[in-house]
């Protein structure tokens, strides 16, 4: 028998948060302004604690570093992934991330690579992603203007829809949005407009110009997402969301007993949708868990929606 980890989520407050968290997942939740749920997150801002097992009590990234044997044995510095359910009451900045090199030099951070699966959404809900600059002079004559209702790209979006979001790619998620994110394990974002909207002392929030514009993509590259697959199982479906050189994320659709192998170092697993058990266990919307490398597969049994994550 291998190790399933399961892991206590971290919260975020955020100037745009909410209380769907709360809401819809049943968390305890530090207040009405809470953005972000980090599950599971090794991540030095958010990492979570092993809730039962052995390794109760210790953290994701102490486990990751004393027994990398459960992670097939990655050379990887850090723990590579993180997953976040975001809920934006109002519009998250108009951000852009660094890729791996520019992180590195500047931030000592990855880069951060990420994608989007829109968990609910309120009428006419929007999204921000990419924009219409041809060269990055218009780019840098665009933000000196702050003409940003003509150099965004945006959008009217649904629950269901998909959005891979290489680093380099301006985007914001808007109000309305539940999100789950899967992404490079990074906390580095530069800021390019945040509405001259001010906090609680009057003070607007830092912008990061010029870090933004060194990373930006010029022009917009929106990512082929022509390669997604959907695959029978025995008792529901699987859908190839994405497959890239820094991630690999799976959606289960599950209507009854099915047996998901495992040949990763590791897989990051949440429930969004339904409930059910996993090898036995319990569980709901808004469970986490890692599967490791010496769990060769699980079990899962329920009507339920799985968001699987792997390298």
């Amino acid at each position: 028998m291998g190790h399933i980890l399961w892991v206590k989520p971290v919260f975020h407050e955020k100037i745009w948060g909410g209380h769907r968290l709360r809401d819809v997942y049943g968390y305890d939740i530090p207040s009405d302004q809470t953005g972000e749920c980090w599950a599971p997150s090794a991540h030095k801002n958010g990492d979570n604690t092993i809730i039962e097992g052995e390794f109760a009590g210790k953290t994701l990234s102490q486990v990751f570093d004393e027994h990398r044997e459960l992670f097939g044995n990655i050379k990887d510095k850090e723990f590579p992934l993180l997953v976040k359910i975001i809920d934006a009451c109002d519009d998250l900045s108009v951000q852009v991330h660094p890729n791996d090199e520019y992180a590195g030099i500047h931030e000592n951070s990855l880069g951060k690579t990420e994608c989007w699966y829109v968990l609910g959404t309120e009428e006419n809900t929007k999204m921000v992603m990419g924009h219409h600059a041809k060269t990055k002079e218009e780019l840098v004559k665009a933000i000196e203007n702050d003409d940003y209702d003509h150099l965004l790209n945006s959008f009217k979006i649904k629950e269901g829809d998909f959005f891979y979001i290489p680093s380099g790619t301006i985007h914001a998620i808007c109000s309305g949005s539940l999100i789950y994110e899967a992404q490079q394990s990074s906390d580095i974002t530069y800021r390019v407009y945040d509405y001259h909207r001010k906090d609680k002392d009057g003070n607007e929030r830092d912008l990061h110009v010029k870090q933004s514009i060194d990373v930006t993509t010029v022009p917009y590259q929106p990512y082929d997402l022509a390669n997604q697959v959907v695959e029978n199982i025995e008792n529901g479906t699987r859908t190839l969301m994405v497959s890239s050189e820094f991630l690999t994320l799976n959606k289960y659709d599950l209507t009854g007993k099915n047996t998901i192998k495992n040949d990763k170092p590791f897989q990051l697993v949440n429930i969004i949708k339904g409930q059910g058990t996993v090898d036995g266990k319990e569980v709901r919307l808004g469970d986490h868990f890692v599967v490791c490398s010496d769990q060769t597969e699980v079990v899962y049994d329920g009507d339920m929606t799985v968001m699987i994550c792997t390298l």
